[in-house]
């Protein structure tokens, strides 16, 4: 559904690193997503707690609204894109929107391992379309040819690096002999890991990763809480040399 012949029009939840990211690229690769896909996409609302605040990038007064609400239930929308992380109340707004209809993009990985069934029921009871592909390997997708292109297989196991961060973390304790916190500080200082790199170091993140790709893979509805989860945080250097002298490491 589109406002017009080749515009979408897209409200975005949220306007902080994500959302105002997602934003600039919009704007800014406009013509080649015209040239390419034949319609432009344009953000004609965006949800924010102060829309008279300060912004380190630009943006039109007269697009932000302080209501998420307002801006799924504009009928001009027609794309919302859940940018603001968290549970509560992203699973309220994307559960909205597709019960109008509306299609959904997120990027929300601790929504989708939590109450992925309930989304995708309602997204598939409305017919409406709920995207996620970087939800889970972002810069190589994973999710369309796990839907689509892999339909007809039957996929026996599925193996990779979930996290950049910890595997970041264990390469440097690995070559270096750094220990933990050492490795840490380093990745911080790298742009590798957040201030709070509590969801990658205790494993929330992979966890999270790992029950979407499960749930579409084999076919099975997996949460988050299903999946065996244990952090890096208590690993020594001495656990690295064993590891070695047991043939764990490259």
């Amino acid at each position: 559904m589109r406002g017009t012949e080749d515009t979408v029009r897209v409200g975005l939840l949220g306007f902080g690193t994500v959302g105002s990211a997602v934003y600039r690229l919009l704007q800014d690769h406009g013509d080649l997503i015209l040239r390419r896909a034949g319609f432009r996409l344009a953000v004609t609302k965006v949800a924010v707690a102060h829309p008279d605040k300060t912004r380190s990038l630009a943006i039109p007064r007269h697009l932000l609204v302080p209501d998420v609400w307002t801006v799924i239930a504009d009928e001009t929308v027609d794309v919302v894109v859940e940018v603001m992380g968290g549970i509560e109340p992203a699973r309220r707004c994307v559960l909205r929107a597709l019960e109008l209809g509306k299609a959904v993009v997120t990027a929300n990985k601790q929504l989708l391992a939590t109450h992925g069934s309930e989304l995708f029921a309602q997204a598939a009871a409305s017919g409406a379309d709920l995207a996620f592909e970087a939800a889970v390997g972002g810069v190589i997708p994973l999710i369309k040819p796990l839907r689509e292109s892999l339909a007809a297989d039957r996929i026996e196991a599925i193996e990779g690096i979930l996290n950049g961060t910890t595997n970041y973390i264990l390469t440097r304790m690995s070559q270096e002999g750094w220990t933990f916190e050492e490795a840490l500080a380093d990745a911080r200082r790298q742009g590798f890991a957040e201030p709070d790199a509590t969801e990658d170091i205790d494993g929330h993140d992979a966890a999270a990763k790992l029950a979407i790709l499960a749930s579409l893979a084999f076919g099975s509805r997996v949460t988050a809480s299903q999946v065996y989860r244990e952090g890096i945080s208590t690993i020594t250097p001495r656990d690295i040399a064993y590891a070695k002298e047991l043939g764990y490491t490259p």
